[in-house]
């Protein structure tokens, strides 16, 4: 995630987000989140875990460093971070160590980018899933900030020892036993279907990639997931707009259902990608590696689906009833799908067409998934093999798939070092297939902000679609 900083205070130079500050502010930030400092490791069994050993620390790539573009020039290509003289590599995407590494996983990798004249800064941070997910990703990013905030008002009344504030405590819980606590002593506590939908016939090639270090396993999937063609695109949908729009749908819905804007955004994303598929007739002589290693996995790209999957993933701490989860900084996500009928997709996009299709989402985003999650975990952890299938393989050479993510509700624009808000909040593309990453936007300017990435040829019928088009107020196109 790349986090865009602007120097308004022509007056305000080299105190404008100090660099020992953030240095410092970091590692005292890192004792709370000690998880972030480990090593990714395998088990007898195969199975990955992250090993935190305070005597052999895995400590993050931290990296501070000043360049000689103004921040108005990154202003005027669009905060593309794939344009910023920085190394970012191997710091998102598909885990793999980076240059600066030592050839170790990190599950943490930091870049802070000064402008010239100190005119502006990015800080840029990666956080593995292994680790964390999305809102524990956030919650240490404000910690960060808090931290920081705190040691610049230490250093203000320095003078005024009495009147000295104490750094506010938090409680965040790393325990990897939580997740398996959600899990009942049913053994039937999920459908035949679920199971097959989790697990994959074992072969050779499942058993060979478990049986590989996270370091060889990320470099193969790295390798595997590589897109021939891709483009990115960013678009910014007013409030007012995906509101008006929730509110006609609403009039369809069920007496006793309440569409939230994530069901609608959802939903429509998923009909406009679809439809931008078919008509690019995407995947029809795929030749890339993962669509063959797909096929090896016994998943067949050249299948005519009946629907066209939307994947959401879902934060389990808002579905269990546990003490625990809310202050639970593990990975607590799940990736649910459900498939829209091809036949209904056709159709003109109205109100009655959305409704449906947004019932789906909602009913899949309100199910109770705290025993699923667990229970699927469960099964992966027997099932080692399969992991990589489920998390790389198996969704990459799934033909008709939209995978979405929503950091629409996070407090990003909250990490404030002490020296202001945010301008922007960007998402890095990643190295995963067709995806939607909704984020929120600057408070200043309201409504949210659509990453979308597809092919080139899908992506120009997505900006011919006159219905999706009208529903933004802008958008910007990276290549």
């Amino acid at each position: 995630m790349g986090y865009w900083y602007k120097n308004d205070n022509p007056n305000l130079s080299d105190g404008f987000m100090p660099p020992k500050l953030l240095h410092d502010a970091f590692y005292r930030a890192l004792q709370d989140f000690p998880i972030l400092a480990g090593h990714m490791k395998t088990d007898n069994y195969s199975r990955m875990y992250v090993d935190v050993n305070k005597d052999d620390l895995n400590m993050p790539v931290y990296t501070d460093t000043t360049c000689d573009m103004d921040y108005s020039d990154i202003e005027k290509i669009g905060f593309n971070l794939t344009k910023v003289p920085i190394d970012l590599y191997g710091t998102y995407g598909v885990p793999v160590p980076s240059r600066l590494s030592n050839g170790k996983i990190k599950p943490a990798n930091i870049r802070i980018l000064r402008f010239k004249n100190n005119s502006g800064v990015l800080v840029y941070s990666s956080i593995l899933h292994c680790a964390t997910d999305g809102y524990g990703y956030v919650h240490f990013m404000n910690r960060w900030a808090e931290v920081a905030r705190w040691m610049q008002q230490q250093q203000q009344q320095s003078n005024d020892v009495d009147n000295k504030m104490q750094l506010t405590e938090h409680e965040y819980i790393h325990d990897r036993a939580i997740p398996n606590s959600l899990r009942s002593n049913k053994t039937t506590a999920l459908s035949a279907s679920e199971v097959n939908s989790i697990l994959n016939d074992s072969n050779i090639i499942s058993r060979w990639i478990a049986r590989l270090s996270p370091e060889k396993r990320g470099w193969l999937i790295k390798k595997c997931e590589k897109e021939n063609d891709s483009t990115i695109c960013f678009f910014h949908i007013p409030s007012k707009r995906i509101e008006d729009l929730r509110s006609s749908v609403q009039k369809h819905a069920p007496p006793d259902v309440k569409y939230t804007i994530n069901d609608i955004l959802t939903t429509y994303l998923g009909i406009v990608v679809a439809q931008a598929k078919q008509k690019a007739k995407a995947g029809k002589k795929s030749k890339s590696h993962a669509a063959a290693i797909s096929k090896l996995f016994g998943r067949r790209n050249d299948e005519t689906p009946a629907e066209f999957d939307v994947l959401i993933n879902i934060n389990v701490r808002s579905h269990v009833n546990h003490p625990d989860t809310k202050n639970y900084m593990g990975n607590m996500l799940i990736g649910k799908s459900t498939g829209f009928p091809y036949d209904l997709i056709q159709k003109e996009t109205t109100d009655e067409v959305l409704a449906p299709l947004a019932q789906k989402i909602h009913e899949l985003a309100s199910e109770p998934h705290g025993e699923y999650y667990a229970q699927r975990g469960f099964l992966l952890d027997n099932r080692p093999d399969n992991l990589a299938y489920n998390t790389f393989f198996g969704r990459k050479g799934k033909k008709g798939m939209l995978i979405t993510s929503n950091h629409s509700r996070f407090a990003h624009y909250e990490v404030d070092f002490g020296s202001g808000a945010p301008a922007i909040v960007r998402h890095v593309p990643l190295t995963v297939g067709t995806y939607a990453y909704i984020m929120p936007t600057n408070p200043k300017l309201g409504g949210y902000e659509v990453e979308l990435k597809l092919t080139p040829d899908e992506m120009d019928n997505v900006i011919q679609n006159t219905n999706w088009m009208n529903l933004v107020d802008s958008y910007e196109r990276c290549p």
